[in-house]
C-alpha cells in the first residue's frame, strides 16, 4: 500500500495498491521486479501476460545459446495470473516469433515453495523497516533489498507498458476436455509451446506431452510493438479512495502531495 507508515490515522483509510510481479532466473540467480500501482494497471491476465512476454523477450531469450532454444518456467497454478488462455496465446506468439520452445510447469497446490519466494521475503524485510511516501519508493527499496548478490532489476511501469493480446488469439481455451468429468484447466500440470505453433499439455509431471485438443485459428506472428495498448490513459481510482488519500497526505512530506493530487479519480 502507498503511503505506508506507522501513523495511526492511516489504518482505517483506503490507500493506493501497488503490485509487484517477480521473476527469478535459476541459472544465474538474477531477480526481476515488475512494479506498478492501480492507477496505471489492474490485475488481469493481460497485465501479467505483458510482464511475462517482456521479461522473456528482453531478459532471457537474448542470452540463450543458438543450440539450446528451450526455456523451462515454474510457477503456481493461479488461473488469472499463470494458467489462462491469454497467457497461452502470448506464449505461443513468443515461441513462434523467436523460434524457441517453452515449457511452463505448475506446482501442486500446497507445494508451491520455489526460489522466487526468496525475493518476496528479502523485499518484505526491507520495506517493513522503511516509510513509503509514494509507489516509486517501492522501486528504490526493491533495488536495495538484496545485499550479497546482484541487486534486483526493477521495471517501474505505467499504463503505456501493458498490451492487449487479442491480435494473437490463436485458441479460445486451454481446457483439455469438453464434457463434464473430463480434465479442466485446473488439472493441467504443464503446457509446452513450440515454434511450429503447437501446444501440448500434461495432467501429471510424469506423463508424456499430449497435443492440446483445441481448434487453432491461423493468426500472424505479431511483434511487441505491433500489439495494441491495453490502456489509452491512466485508470481512475474510486472517489472514496481519492478522498482518503487527500486526508492522509498530510502525514507525508509536502513534496509528495502533488502525486496524490494529480491521481485521476471518479
Amino acid at each position: 500500500m502507498s503511503p505506508k507508515s506507522n501513523v495511526s490515522s492511516l489504518y482505517y483509510k483506503t490507500k493506493l495498491c501497488v503490485h509487484n510481479l517477480c521473476f527469478y532466473n535459476m541459472l544465474n540467480k538474477d531477480g526481476y521486479c515488475f512494479l506498478w500501482h492501480e492507477g496505471e494497471g489492474g490485475l488481469t491476465a493481460e497485465e501479467f501476460s505483458s510482464c511475462f512476454y517482456s521479461f522473456l523477450e528482453t531478459k532471457v531469450i537474448p542470452a540463450m545459446e543458438k543450440d539450446n532454444r528451450k526455456i523451462i518456467m515454474w510457477s503456481d497454478g493461479c488461473t488469472y495470473q499463470n494458467r489462462n488462455v491469454t497467457l497461452a496465446n502470448a506464449a505461443l506468439n513468443l515461441c513462434r516469433k523467436n523460434d524457441i520452445t517453452l515449457e511452463h510447469k505448475y506446482l501442486e497446490v500446497g507445494h508451491t515453495q520455489m526460489q522466487v519466494d526468496s525475493m518476496h521475503a528479502t523485499i518484505e524485510r526491507r520495506v517493513n523497516r522503511v516509510r513509503i511516501n509514494v509507489p516509486a519508493d517501492y522501486a528504490y527499496h526493491c533495488k536495495k533489498a538484496r545485499k550479497n548478490l546482484k541487486p534486483y532489476e526493477v521495471m517501474y511501469l505505467d499504463h503505456s507498458f501493458f498490451r492487449s493480446f487479442k491480435k494473437v488469439e490463436a485458441i479460445r481455451s486451454i481446457r483439455p476436455g469438453k464434457k463434464l468429468g473430463e480434465p479442466k484447466v485446473t488439472d493441467i500440470r504443464g503446457l509446452k509451446y513450440t515454434p511450429a505453433g503447437d501446444i501440448y499439455y500434461k495432467l501429471r509431471m510424469s506423463d508424456e506431452w499430449e497435443l492440446l485438443p483445441q481448434r487453432k485459428s491461423q493468426v500472424d506472428i505479431i511483434a511487441w510493438t505491433e500489439l495494441d495498448h491495453l490502456y489509452k490513459d491512466n485508470i481512475p481510482i474510486s472517489a472514496r479512495k481519492y478522498s482518503d488519500l487527500q486526508e492522509i497526505k498530510c502525514t507525508i512530506p509536502a513534496d509528495y502531495h502533488h502525486f496524490y493530487n494529480n491521481l485521476p479519480h471518479l
